[in-house]
Order: C-alpha cells, then sequence, then structure tokens
C-alpha cells in the first residue's frame, strides 16, 4: 500500500503534466490550475492519512485561523511544487511536515513610533528592542513599509492608516505556540501574549519615556515554511482608549529600558496592577486633545500612584505633592519645585471640576503647568517601580526615606 508520500507525488506529477498540457506557454499573471489540474490532486490529498488526522481542524496563520481542507491543500501543494518551480518532493515534503505540526515557535514582532534605540536591548530571555531598520525583512514588514509615508506635519504617527517609517521594533520568540487545533487555544495564547506587550508598551511610555508612543504587532513563525497563509496576516494596534499624536524621540539609552522593564517585572502582582492603572491614565492624559481633560487623567495618575490602604482622609493635593516630592528627593529647592508643580496640577484639577474651565484669577497656565508635572510623574514612576515593596508612605511624608 503505498505511503501518503508516494500518493503525493504521484498525483502532483500528474497535476503538472496537466496543467503543462493545457498551458503550453504560461505566464505568471494569467495561467492558474483550474478545476481539472487540481481536483485529482484533492482527492490523493484526501486518501492520506496525514491529512485525515487534521482534516476540519484550523491552522493559525497570525491573526486568521483557515480551516484545513484538501481542495485547499492542492491549490497550496501546487503553488509550491507546481509551475514555475517544479520541485515536487519538496513540496510534498513541506504539506506533510505541516501537516504533521501541532506547536510551532512564533515571533511576535511590533513596529514602535515615538521610541528609537541606536542597538538591539534585551528587555528578558526571549523579548528585545531593536533599530526598525535591523528587523530582518519579512512579509509583514514590507507591508507595513509599503504604507508608510511623511506626515502632513512632520509627526511620526498620527492613525493606523496614516504613519510614517517606524524608529524601532520589538521582537519576542514564543515557543509551544498552538499550530493546528480543533478550538481556539492559538486565538487565546496570542490575546494573551498582545496583552503582556501592550503593558510593556505601557511602562516603557510611563516609567522611562514620558511620551506617546504607538504600537503594531503581528505574528510571524521562526519557521517560514509554516506561513501557510500569510498573507491572511494582519497588523494588531495597540493603543490606548484615544488615540496618540506621536512624535519623534530622542534616541533612548538601551540600559535605562531595560532597567525599568527588569524592574517592574521584579514587583509583587498587587504592586504591578496598581502602578499599571497609573501608567494607564498617564498614557490617556498624553493623548487627549483638551488640556482640562489632560488635567484630570494626569491627577488620577498621580493619586493611584501614591495611594495607600490607610483609608484616612488626606486632602488629594496634600497627600500627592508632598508624597510625590519626597519620593523623588533631591535637594530642598528640588522638592519645592517638585511640590509646587503639583499643587500647581491640582489648582487646575479643582477648576476643572467644580468650574469646568480652566481660567480664571490666580489660575496657573496649563501650558506650562501639564508639561512640568508630567516630567515629575516620569521622576515619580521611576522611583516607583525600583522600590520593591510598597513604599511607607507615612515615613516618606516626614523624611523622604523609602
Amino acid at each position: 500500500m503505498p505511503n501518503d508520500k508516494a500518493i503525493l507525488v504521484s498525483a502532483l506529477e500528474v497535476a503538472v503534466g496537466a496543467f503543462r498540457k493545457a498551458n503550453p506557454n504560461p505566464s505568471l499573471l494569467g495561467s492558474h490550475p483550474d478545476r481539472a489540474v487540481l481536483d485529482p490532486l484533492s482527492n490523493a490529498i484526501a486518501r492520506c492519512a496525514t491529512y485525515q488526522a487534521v482534516a476540519g481542524l484550523v491552522v493559525f496563520c497570525g491573526g486568521s485561523g483557515p480551516v484545513l481542507d484538501s481542495r485547499s491543500l492542492a491549490s497550496h501543494l501546487f503553488s509550491k511544487g507546481g509551475w514555475p518551480t517544479h520541485d515536487v518532493e519538496g513540496a510534498v515534503d513541506w504539506l506533510l511536515r505541516l501537516l504533521s505540526t501541532r506547536e510551532a515557535t512564533v515571533l511576535v514582532k511590533a513596529a514602535i513610533w515615538g521610541l528609537s534605540v541606536d542597538q538591539s536591548v534585551s528587555l528578558g530571555p526571549s523579548a528585545r528592542l531593536m533599530p526598525f531598520a535591523s528587523l530582518p525583512d519579512s512579509y509583514m514588514k514590507g507591508r507595513l513599509e509599503e504604507r508608510a509615508k511623511p506626515c502632513y506635519d512632520g509627526s511620526a504617527w498620527i492613525a493606523p492608516t496614516y504613519y510614517d517609517m517606524p524608529d524601532a521594533a520589538y521582537v519576542e520568540e514564543v515557543a509551544k505556540f498552538p499550530f493546528i487545533r480543533s478550538d481556539g487555544a492559538a486565538f487565546q495564547k496570542m490575546n494573551d501574549v498582545e496583552e503582556g506587550l501592550n503593558d510593556v508598551a505601557v511602562i516603557l511610555q510611563g516609567a522611562a519615556l514620558g511620551q506617546p508612543i504607538a504600537v503594531a504587532c503581528w505574528f510571524e513563525y521562526l519557521d517560514h515554511d509554516l506561513e501557510y497563509s500569510e498573507w491572511e496576516s494582519a497588523f494588531s494596534w495597540l493603543l490606548p482608549e484615544v488615540h496618540p499624536r506621536v512624535h519623534r524621540g530622542p534616541v533612548v539609552e538601551g540600559g535605562r529600558l531595560q532597567a525599568s522593564i527588569t524592574a517592574f517585572e521584579a514587583l509583587a502582582p498587587k504592586r504591578r496592577d496598581i502602578l499599571l492603572r497609573s501608567m494607564e491614565r498617564f498614557r490617556l492624559s498624553q493623548c487627549r486633545r483638551q488640556p482640562i481633560d489632560r488635567v484630570l487623567d494626569l491627577a488620577l495618575a498621580f493619586e493611584i500612584a501614591v495611594s495607600d490602604d490607610g483609608g484616612e482622609q488626606i486632602p488629594p493635593s496634600w497627600k500627592v505633592s508632598v508624597r510625590t516630592a519626597q519620593l523623588i528627593g533631591g535637594r530642598l529647592s528640588e522638592r519645592q519645585a517638585n511640590r509646587k508643580s503639583i499643587s500647581d496640577l491640582y489648582k487646575l484639577r479643582n477648576r476643572a471640576t467644580h468650574g469646568g474651565q480652566l481660567k480664571g484669577k490666580g489660575v496657573p497656565d496649563p501650558d506650562l503647568v501639564i508639561p512640568a508635572s508630567g516630567d515629575v510623574y516620569l521622576k515619580l514612576m521611576t522611583k516607583l517601580v525600583a522600590v520593591r515593596v510598597e513604599p511607607d508612605w507615612k515615613t516618606i511624608e516626614l523624611d523622604g526615606s523609602s
């Protein structure tokens, strides 16, 4: 009884011969195998035990999940080993290996706008940042490059349909990724990976950069032969609910980015959750178009970051300004300046919540206060991420020690 390889080699040779007889002068654009060519090949695939083990299952293709059926496999097999390549044995080996694979190693790749690095930076045992130009060429990278064009106002990124070339790239290797399954395990895994990458983006913005970034990610197989239908892949945009206007950022020293991610991952889960919520609000404050909304989100980001479980009724302005200034530390004049920045922010916050506008006698200029307090937030978060346990706020209020 012939084995699967013998069945498929014989059927593909016949299909190639039938195609050449019907198309003695084939062209790249106008000649495709018809049903007379593909149906016998499809029938041969259906006879194979390797196919029968996965018929009707889903193969993960970077965002899509085509169902495996003999007709579509016949088209793929002919494209791989028919005209113009005529590599029959190589195509059959490819198909049998693909149908026998259950798990594979995936490369999660992302383009990042608003962040620049001058060299590859490790973010753990399986993830790294690098200049976008250093990212190896691939189908999805090419799609992104084809769509990129200079923005009218010099921005790096304005919308998912309007962006310039990104400056940085992220690559993470994920082993044992579901390849062929009967359930949605691959899509659940994809969702988990994307959530982790989104957290990385929030941390980079809130604890290292202090300015908006935009991220588009996609999935590729480490073994390119497993790309069954890569043209069906799609970009996943990891953006806050209010889309930012992203400008070019300065080159950031890699050790600083690495230290922020490493320190954050060392925190207890509860601390990570609290700081992530705070940084999410900070990210939103940088995306808002109206100053009044930026003030409200930024004040909330500070409050989440320096709150505790004490339940004491402490005026937010005093608590946030004192705790922030003391934890950041420095000379008395530096602490006074940082406290003033937060106090001015809360004057605007009070006007926003009680008066509905940021104008009035004695009200600070929001165009000065918002960026100044944003800089203070970045210093605060750098300190908080570096502290392994929840700060002793009562002590910090008095002497600034942690």
